[in-house]
């Protein structure tokens, strides 16, 4: 105990430890009163609502990407729907002007092969005409060699 109480003198304590240990809890436990009790509050209120819109922020992520790929399938759908869509005009149209497009064809065609009858009639005439002047030219010919 000698050893306790040189220690303590040699610190400088002496009668006035026990009245500032008293002040000082006191000011303790008025300082808990006002300022630590409300901080507490203020820290574990803080705490609660930072955990719950970690854990709304992640529902709602995961809502987001359930409507991101709602969005997508619709989509997907959309395109899906508008090319049949274009595709069954296609076929329509194909279907209403294919009757136009095979009878001007046949009348083109028909056009084609009258021109090309009519032009080898006229070959034919012209040959026969070529070949009848051939024959009084090469007379002729013969004539004027033998004289």
């Amino acid at each position: 105990m000698d050893t306790v109480k040189a220690i303590f003198t040699q610190l400088g304590v002496d009668s006035s430890l026990l009245p500032q240990f008293i002040i000082v809890f006191v000011m303790f436990i008025i300082a808990k009163f006002l300022f630590l009790n409300h901080l507490q509050f203020v820290l574990e209120n803080r705490e609660e609502k930072t955990i719950k819109l970690e854990s709304s922020a992640d529902s709602t992520l995961e809502s987001v990407n359930k409507m991101a790929q709602e969005y997508k399938s619709k989509i997907d759908g959309a395109n899906k729907e508008s090319m049949k869509i274009v595709s069954s005009k296609k076929a329509e149209i194909q279907a209403r002007h294919g009757e136009t497009y095979k009878k001007t064809e046949k009348e083109i065609n028909q056009f084609v092969e009258d021109s090309r009858l009519s032009f080898e009639r006229e070959i034919q005439d012209n040959r026969s005409k070529f070949m009848s002047e051939i024959e009084g030219l090469s007379g002729e010919l013969v004539k004027k060699i033998l004289n």
